[in-house]
C-alpha cells in the first residue's frame, strides 16, 4: 500500500468516526442543559470536539480544525463551570456541530473548503459572546501570526524529514507562539523537553518516574524509528498512568489518557507507522492534565531541547507488571473496529451464490430421501445425512454473515434528522429539541433508502403543524422548547420507527370539518366516525388541515404518499394523538434481506405447492371435516372454545378446488397468526418443514399482496410463498 493510499484510508476512517460520533452531542448536550449535574455528558462533547479538532489538524483541514477549535474553547469554559449553559448558548453550540457535521460530510464528497464561510464566522462570534471566549482563526487574524504559524509548520516537517537541528528552531517558534499565535487553548501546552525535569503527583500519590519514562518515549521519537518494540513498551506506560489516574480518582487525566490511548492504537494499526509528528497528536491529549500536576518550569531565554538520557529505555518484557500486562491485553482486546467498503454489486452477487447453497442443501435431502427405499444403501445414506447436516450448518452461517454485510446502523439516516427538523423550525420562529433512540440498531441498507422520504416528510410536518410558537407553548404551561422523539425499535421480523412529539395534537373535529367541506366524506359519514376515525382522515388524499399553503405544506400531498411507500413495502403506520398533548406514528415495516432465508411448513393443493412461513403458523390442526361450521354465512373453526374465521386456500386463490369432502373424512388446517388477527387456513395436506430460499415477485406481480415470493425445492420445483398477514387482513375485512 502506498503512502498515499495509507492516509486516504485513514481520513475515511476518521470522517466515519467523526460523523458517527458527532450525531450524539446534540442529545448529549441538551441533556447536561436539563441536568447540570451530569458532568460527563458536557466532558464526552468537549472530547469529541477535541478530537476533531487535533485529528483535523494531522489531515490539514484548517477550516474544520479552526472551527472545532472555537466550540471547544466554549465547552472548555462550560465544563469548567466558568459559563453557564443557557439555551442559547446550547442552541448556537448545537447549531455549530451540525455545521462541522456538514463539513466533514464536505470532505468526504470532496466538495470542502479550506476557509470558512461567512455564515460559520457569525455562528463562531455568536458562540464567542455567548461563552465569553474569543473566534479561533477568524478575520482578526494578523498577518504575523499567519507567517509564525507557517514557519512552525515548515520547521517541524524539516525536523520530520530527518533534519534534527530544525527541532531546536520549533521549540522557539512554538515559544513565540504561546504569545502571538490563535491557537488559544494550545499556548500553554509545554514540549515533552519542557516537562521532562518536572516532579509529578497524580491523586495525591508521588508519580515522577512514571510520567517521565513516558515523556523519554515523547523525546526519543524525535530523533529515533518507533518501532514495534518501542510501540508496545508505549502501550505500556499509558497503561501504567492511566492505573496511577484510575487509582488516584483523577478523572479528567484518566480520560486524557484513555483517548491518547485509542488515538496512538487508531495510528499504529493503521500501518502507516508512527513518527514524532503523528505522536504530537497524542501528546496534545494528555500534556494539559500533565501539567496541571506538575508546577510550570522557570522561563529561560533560551529553551534548550534536553538530550534523552542514556538510561530512558524503556523496561524489558520481563521487568512489567501484572497490572501492565493486563492492560496490554486488555488494549489488544479493545482494538478500534475497522470498516471494509464493499461494493454492493459484489454483496448482491455473493447472495445470489448463497441462495444457490440453500438449493443444493434441499436436493440432497431429496436425494437422501430417494435413497431410503433401498435397503442396501443405508450405510451411505447415513453418512450423506451427516454431510447434509454439517452442509447445512455451514449455508446458515454464511448466510448470516453474508446478510450482515448488506446491513448498516440506522444512525446514518437518523443523524440528518435532528439539524433538519432544527432547521425547519427556526424558520417558522420556533423552538425544538430532536431526541434519537435506537440509532446504533442496523438493519439492511435498502430499507433505509424506502423509508428516508416518508421520515423526512413526517419530520417535516412535526415542525410545521405540530410544533407550536414558543408564545403558544408557553401559554399553556408548557416549555418554550418543544420536543420530537424519534427511536428504532427492531424485533424478530419487524422494524419499529416511532415518530412522538409533544406539540398540539390533531383536532378530530377541525378533520371532520375539512374532510366534509372538501367533499372527501358526508356529514352523515362525519358524525358517525369515532375520534379515532376521523384523526385518521389526515391519511385521505388531498385533505390537509393547514389553513394556508406553503412551500412546505398544506397542498394535501403527504401523508397519503407516506402510507402508500409503507405499505408497498409490507408494512403499516399506526396513528395516536391527543388533543393538547402530542401525537404518535408508529411505522412497522418487515426486515428486509437481499436473500432471505426462512422455515417454512410446505403444503400440497391440487397440484400446486405453497410454504407458509414458520414464524406465523400458532398450529398445525387434524380435526374431522364435519367441525367446520358456519357463522353468519361464513367458515368458522372452534378450537378449544375459541371460534376463528376459517378459509380455504384453494378459494382464497381462485384454484381449482378438491372434491367436497364427506363428514367423515379429516380436514387439515393451519392456525395462522399476525398482527391482524388469527384465522384458519383449511388446506389439502400438510408436507412437512422445510428451508426455503425466498424470492421476491414484486417487480413481477406487484398487486398480488397474498403471495410474498417463490422458493425452489429440493426437486427443482417451484413453490409460491404465503403472505399470511395479508390473508388474514383480506379475511377480516
Amino acid at each position: 500500500m502506498s503512502d498515499n493510499d495509507a492516509n486516504n484510508e485513514l481520513l475515511a476512517g476518521f470522517i466515519d468516526e467523526s460523523m458517527n460520533a458527532i450525531g450524539e452531542l446534540p442529545a448529549l448536550l441538551t441533556e447536561f442543559k436539563n441536568d447540570s449535574s451530569n458532568a460527563e455528558a458536557v466532558h464526552s462533547v468537549f472530547r469529541t470536539v477535541h478530537s476533531i479538532k487535533g485529528n483535523a489538524g494531522f489531515f490539514g483541514l484548517t477550516a474544520i480544525k479552526k472551527f472545532a477549535h472555537s466550540l471547544e474553547n466554549a465547552l472548555d469554559e462550560v465544563r469548567n463551570q466558568k459559563t453557564p449553559l443557557t439555551e442559547d448558548l446550547c442552541r448556537a453550540l448545537i447549531e455549530g456541530i451540525d455545521s462541522l457535521d456538514q463539513m466533514l460530510h464536505a470532505v468526504e464528497n470532496q466538495t470542502h473548503s479550506e476557509t470558512l464561510s461567512e455564515a460559520d464566522l457569525k455562528l463562531l462570534e455568536q458562540v464567542a459572546v455567548l461563552s465569553k471566549t474569543k473566534v479561533e482563526g477568524g478575520s482578526e487574524d494578523s498577518a504575523a501570526d499567519a507567517l509564525l504559524a507557517e514557519l512552525l509548520e515548515m520547521a517541524e516537517e524539516m525536523t520530520a524529514a530527518g533534519f534534527p537541528e530544525s527541532l531546536h528552531w520549533a521549540e522557539r517558534l512554538r515559544g513565540l507562539g504561546q504569545v502571538s499565535t490563535p491557537e488559544a487553548a494550545e499556548q500553554a501546552i509545554l514540549s515533552p523537553a519542557d516537562m521532562l525535569a518536572n516532579e509529578f503527583v497524580i491523586g495525591g500519590v508521588e508519580a515522577t518516574m512514571t510520567v517521565r519514562r513516558l515523556i523519554e518515549m515523547f523525546i526519543k521519537a524525535e530523533t529515533e524509528p518507533f518501532d514495534d518494540d518501542r510501540s508496545t513498551a508505549f502501550i505500556e506506560a499509558m497503561a501504567e498512568l492511566k492505573l496511577c489516574a484510575r487509582n488516584g480518582s483523577e478523572t479528567a487525566l484518566l480520560n486524557a489518557v484513555d483517548e491518547a490511548g485509542r488515538n496512538f492504537k487508531t495510528i499504529y494499526d493503521s500501518g502507516i507507522g508512527v513518527d514524532s509528528m503523528l505522536l504530537s497528536i497524542v501528546w496534545e491529549q494528555i500534556a494539559p492534565a500533565l501539567q496541571s500536576r506538575a508546577p510550570q518550569p522557570e522561563p529561560t531565554p533560551e529553551p534548550e531541547v534536553a538530550a534523552p538520557p542514556e538510561a530512558a529505555a524503556p523496561k524489558s518484557p520481563e521487568g512489567e507488571s501484572a497490572d501492565g500486562e493486563a492492560a496490554k491485553e486488555k488494549g489488544a482486546s479493545s482494538k478500534k473496529t475497522k470498516f471494509l467498503r464493499v461494493n454492493e454489486e459484489s454483496i448482491d452477487n455473493f447472495l445470489d451464490d448463497v441462495s444457490s447453497l440453500f438449493i443444493t442443501c434441499e436436493r440432497l435431502k431429496d436425494i437422501q430421501s430417494r435413497m431410503s427405499h433401498a435397503a442396501e444403501v443405508q450405510e451411505l445414506i447415513e453418512e450423506l445425512r451427516q454431510v447434509n447436516i454439517s452442509f447445512s450448518m455451514q449455508a446458515n452461517a454464511l448466510q448470516k454473515s453474508v446478510v450482515s454485510l448488506r446491513r448498516v446502523p440506522i444512525r446514518g439516516m437518523f443523524s440528518k434528522f435532528p439539524r433538519m427538523a432544527r432547521s425547519l423550525a427556526s424558520s417558522l420562529g420556533k423552538k425544538l429539541d430532536v431526541h434519537l433512540a435506537g440509532e446504533e440498531l442496523e438493519v439492511d441498507k435498502s430499507l433505509l433508502e424506502e423509508l428516508d422520504a416518508p421520515l423526512t416528510h413526517m419530520i417535516r410536518n412535526v415542525a410545521d403543524h405540530a410544533l407550536e410558537t414558543p408564545e403558544d407553548r408557553q401559554a399553556r404551561g408548557l416549555n418554550e422548547v418543544g420536543n420530537l422523539w424519534l427511536g428504532a425499535e427492531i424485533t424478530r421480523t419487524h422494524v419499529l420507527i416511532t415518530i412522538r412529539d409533544d406539540g398540539r395534537g390533531i383536532d378530530p373535529n377541525r378533520l371532520r370539518r375539512k374532510a366534509t367541506e372538501s367533499g372527501a366524506i358526508t356529514e352523515a359519514h362525519a358524525e358517525r366516525m369515532s375520534d379515532q376515525e376521523a384523526i385518521e382522515l389526515i391519511f385521505h388524499p388531498g385533505l390537509s388541515t393547514a389553513e394556508q399553503v406553503t412551500e412546505i405544506s398544506g397542498r394535501g400531498v403527504g401523508m397519503d404518499v407516506v402510507r402508500t411507500m409503507v405499505q408497498d413495502n409490507g408494512g403499516e403506520i399506526r396513528l395516536e394523538s391527543t388533543l393538547d398533548v402530542g401525537t404518535t406514528f408508529t411505522i412497522e415495516i418487515p426486515i428486509r434481506q437481499a436473500v432471505l432465508v426462512i422455515d417454512g411448513l410446505l403444503i400440497n393443493e391440487g397440484d400446486e405447492r405453497f410454504v407458509v412461513p414458520f414464524d406465523s403458523i400458532r398450529e398445525v390442526i387434524d380435526l374431522p371435516y364435519e367441525e367446520l361450521k358456519t357463522a353468519g354465512g361464513a367458515p368458522v373453526v372452534t378450537l378449544r372454545g375459541t371460534t376463528y374465521a376459517a378459509v380455504s386456500l384453494a378459494e382464497t386463490l381462485a384454484i381449482p378446488q378438491p372434491e367436497v369432502k364427506k363428514k367423515s373424512d379429516r380436514l387439515s388446517a393451519v392456525l395462522m397468526t399476525s398482527k391482524q388477527g388469527d384465522a384458519c387456513l383449511m388446506v389439502e395436506k400438510v408436507v412437512g418443514k422445510r428451508k426455503v430460499v425466498v424470492n421476491s415477485l414484486q417487480d413481477i406481480l406487484p398487486d398480488v399482496r397474498s403471495i410474498s415470493g417463490v422458493a425452489q425445492l429440493g426437486g427443482g420445483e417451484l413453490a409460491l410463498v404465503l403472505s399470511t398477514a395479508e390473508i388474514v387482513r383480506t379475511l377480516r375485512r
